[in-house]
């Protein structure tokens, strides 16, 4: 069985030189599904959910469709979002918290040719302005793990 989930124990900073980039708009093709982002904004407010003090919301609008013959489960920690000078151990490439409707759930299947739109929202400095969303593919064998598979880094600008 495939697992799409991002099973990283941190966030990578930086770009990877063997990584497939893409740029908003660009339609991207997985193992699984095919997604594209049509808009990335910066703001100190989002649904009612205020940024802490020193730190911004960019919000990732995501279109996935579907491209695989079974259901895929989904979280919205397979999508992160990374930064040049970021630590490696810093969890604020992970989506806030799921909190209002716009969001893409926690975890949620996509079923054969489905398509679904919704937002990733993240908290992160506020000294940044370009960021890197990334998609890692990782398939089942066997192993905790997984292996894995091609991995996708999008180049955002957010609009303020």
């Amino acid at each position: 069985m495939l697992a799409s989930a991002l099973l990283l124990t941190g966030c990578s900073s930086g770009q990877n030189d063997t990584d497939q980039h893409f740029s908003l708009g660009d339609t991207v093709s997985t193992a699984w599904f095919d997604y594209s982002v049509t808009e990335v904004e910066s703001t100190q407010e989002y649904g009612g959910y205020i940024s802490a003090q020193g730190d911004q919301l960019v919000v990732v609008e995501l279109t996935l469709k579907s491209t695989y013959p079974q259901a895929v489960t989904m979280f919205d920690s397979d999508f992160q979002l990374s930064w040049d000078s970021m630590s490696q151990d810093d969890t604020q490439c992970m989506p806030v918290e799921y909190y209002c409707d716009q969001q893409l759930p926690t975890e949620y299947e996509l079923a054969p040719r489905e398509s679904r739109s919704g937002v990733l929202v993240y908290q992160v400095p506020d000294d940044q302005s370009t960021f890197q969303f990334t998609f890692q593919e990782f398939f089942d064998d066997g192993t905790q793990e997984g292996r894995p598979g091609d991995q996708y880094v999008m180049d955002l600008t957010p609009q303020a």
